[in-house]
């Protein structure tokens, strides 16, 4: 069951606030403390330290070390680390099908190469490689706008795009001479 709550201020809370307001000071108002001039007291070296009393805690003091005169150490130079990262990570937002088409053929890669093991990054630089090598013949002026989003033109430009890169990929085939 719920405790019952009582909520706000107690039935016996009074606030004692006087009629008249309330004049503190400002710390500008106070007059400074007098500096106090002191005789500068050296320490000996390797003597055990007094514990401080309240008065040197509170007051500053300016003690100074002996100054030895050592030979300049010879010392370890940082590594430089490199600037960019080995691997660059990049995010790729594919739509289901696009995820599933590539993880098709990154299942096929594997079962039908010598690499069982090859992985997906392996595969879409292959595929990046390829077009990358063909863009000199992509012709993308004759492609038409994308459109809206979810217009039927939004849905066919990745379709429409595709056909692009094939026609770019077979006159670069050509080119080299891999294709008659």
């Amino acid at each position: 069951m719920a405790r019952p709550v009582n909520r706000g201020l107690p039935a016996d809370f009074a606030l004692d606030i006087p009629d008249e307001p309330v004049h503190i000071g400002d710390f500008l108002d106070e007059e400074p403390p007098m500096p106090v001039a002191r005789q500068p007291r050296l320490v000996p070296p390797r003597q055990a330290v007094e514990t401080p009393t309240m008065e040197h805690r509170l007051t500053p003091e300016i003690v100074r070390e002996p100054v030895t005169t050592e030979e300049p150490r010879l010392q370890a130079k940082p590594v430089q680390k490199k600037s960019q990262p080995s691997v660059i990570r990049y995010q790729l937002n594919l739509s289901p099908r696009a995820k599933v088409m590539l993880e098709e053929l990154v299942e096929y890669v594997q079962t039908y190469s010598p690499e069982s093991d090859a992985r997906t990054s392996e595969v879409f630089q292959g595929i990046m490689t390829l077009l990358h090598n063909a863009k000199d013949e992509l012709e993308l002026a004759e492609l038409p706008r994308r459109g809206a989003w979810g217009s039927v033109t939004a849905k066919n430009f990745p379709g429409v795009l595709s056909e692009a890169f094939e026609k770019a990929i077979l006159k670069a085939a050509r080119k080299r001479g891999a294709i008659e």
